[in-house]
């Protein structure tokens, strides 16, 4: 890394809080639903500089994921609102937004 790219870098930290790949780490939570939630949760766990955002949408991709599991059962609308929902969160957390779900985001702030 030279120079001038960690200028970029330490300018997009000072401005977002951000660091380079959080907004891809979030948006790859909820990829999978929760697996891929929980293995996001226990990579950014350990990190000594953990980022409170990826953080967020991991434990709120866990708990989305459970709730997905459940209304995908409901025939078509089930399915329907899982798929809007997962694009949404995905492209959420890839334009760097930490959008909180009714209830689902209370309970993932409660636990990061």
């Amino acid at each position: 890394m030279d120079e001038n790219e960690t200028v970029v870098e330490t300018e997009i930290v000072a401005r977002t809080g951000l660091k380079e790949n959080d907004n891809i780490m979030a948006a790859l939570a909820y990829l999978l639903g929760f697996v891929s939630g929980i293995i996001i949760y226990l990579i950014e766990k350990d990190k000594p500089d953990k980022s409170r955002f990826v953080m967020f949408h991991a434990v709120q991709a866990i708990i989305l994921g459970l709730v997905w599991f459940i209304i995908m059962f409901v025939p078509i609308i089930g399915q329907l609102v899982v798929f809007i929902t997962w694009v949404l969160m995905m492209y959420k957390a890839y334009t760097e937004e930490e959008y909180h779900l009714p209830v689902i985001g209370d309970y993932a702030e409660k636990y990061i």
